[in-house]
């Protein structure tokens, strides 16, 4: 080979070799666009989901079948107004569902359990569930006063009846109208 042969191989080896570290470096920062972009999307998401009904559950325990979960019920007597909530294929037993700690007592061997009730219903008033519950006018004072159409589920009064049976404590109250909802419809969630 020619002495001009092996500079101009080198010269293109040099000049190949800078533009594929040049593209390398361009596709690097294109894919690091990219992940940027796809991290960032779900916490805006996120944000966008906050409830702010925060709620209080006196908690007593937490099962992995809903059968162990009533057994307990069965032989605590101080239990006999629980209910059984399940998320994720876990049963929780609470006693009460109170909006502060100030307002709950917590009964021996319960704890606080904070949690967010998070509504994505079609219907208004299950939509506007949370807010309901953190209002005592609608677990005290419904029977006082006529509801508006629409500002309470259809079966409130029906259900509310059945729970004041159940306990005159509103915390009471509250946990099991929240129960029945809860069962009931699927776009209503507990956010820890």
């Amino acid at each position: 080979m020619r002495k001009n042969e092996w500079i101009r191989a080198a010269l293109l080896g040099i000049a190949s070799g800078l533009i594929g570290v040049a593209l390398f470096v361009v596709m690097l920062n294109f894919v690091g666009k990219e992940e940027v972009k796809e991290e960032t999307l779900p916490v805006q998401q996120e944000l966008v989901e906050e409830v702010n009904a925060s709620f209080y559950a006196s908690q007593h325990g937490l099962f992995s079948s809903k059968e162990g979960a009533e057994q307990f019920i069965a032989v605590n007597p101080l239990l006999n107004k629980a209910a059984i909530i399940e998320i994720d294929n876990q049963f929780f037993v609470w006693s009460a569902l109170a909006t502060n700690k100030q307002t709950a007592a917590l009964m021996p061997s319960a704890f606080f359990k904070q949690l967010s009730i998070v509504a994505g219903c079609t219907e208004a008033t299950i939509q506007r569930l949370p807010e309901i519950l953190m209002d005592e006018k609608y677990l005290k004072n419904y029977f006082d006063q006529a509801p508006k159409e629409g500002e309470v589920p259809a079966d409130w009064g029906e259900i509310l009846t059945a729970v004041s049976s159940l306990s005159d404590d509103i915390n009471v109250m509250r946990l099991h109208l929240f129960t029945h909802y809860y069962g009931a419809n699927d776009c209503l969630k507990i956010e820890f």
